[in-house]
């Protein structure tokens, strides 16, 4: 179940306190800029960000998936491709259409291998596993665009790198690009970023709404 959170893709990523040494290797306006686009996203005010995921793998046709994230703090609802992945920090419901199945798990991110928290793609300059450096700058879709790239710290990591590009003016995040070793390209590109009017419904699984649903209870 894995591929079906693209956050997922930082699975290799252990995001823990920042090691002292790698922040000193670090780029500190790299750092800065990351810092500025984490306080940005993680608010406890909702917000809808629509993106898609382009997956190229070496001999084969692009692949690209939408999606639509709605992120309050640490809650969120994810839906991509079939699957709709809600949490309210406690639990987590992963609803899969084709199944009409939902599985309950404990919303435990920090030793969980099957999920991981859409937040934690905000929060790059707290990983001890990355040293960062702002490499260039450039214009995407007539924009002023920044670019960071993060290498991991680990020779045996699966990725080669990342590349992070920020539009300047407004320090939102256009896209994230992942090169992986074994040739294959993953990119985030964040298309829309809006309020969204969140209630207490919003981070919790309706059973209700789904007609006949089998519910799945994972958790200990």
């Amino acid at each position: 179940m894995r591929h079906y959170l693209l956050f997922l893709l930082c699975s290799s990523l252990i995001f823990t306190a920042q090691a002292q040494d790698v922040a000193e290797q670090s780029d500190p306006d790299a750092l800065a800029l990351l810092k500025t686009i984490k306080k940005n996203y993680l608010t406890d005010s909702a917000k809808k960000i629509d993106f898609a995921l382009e997956m190229e793998f070496p001999g084969q046709a692009k692949e690209t998936q939408p999606g639509m994230l709605i992120q309050s703090g640490e809650k969120f609802v994810l839906e991509m491709q079939g699957r709709k992945i809600i949490s309210d920090t406690e639990q987590v419901w992963m609803y899969i259409e084709e199944l009409n199945e939902v599985q309950i798990n404990d919303a435990d991110f920090e030793t969980s291998e099957d999920f991981m928290s859409p937040s934690d793609i905000f929060k790059l300059d707290e990983s001890d596993q990355l040293i960062f450096a702002i490499t260039q700058y450039g214009k995407e879709d007539d924009q002023d665009v920044t670019y960071i790239e993060c290498k991991p710290t680990d020779d045996f990591a699966d990725y080669a790198k990342m590349r992070l590009a920020v539009f300047s003016k407004t320090n939102q995040v256009h896209h994230l690009k992942i090169f992986m070793k074994d040739g294959s390209r993953h990119t985030l590109t964040i298309s829309g970023v809006e309020a969204y009017e969140a209630n207490k419904s919003t981070f919790t699984f309706d059973s209700s709404q789904y007609e006949g649903v089998h519910i799945e209870d994972l958790r200990f």
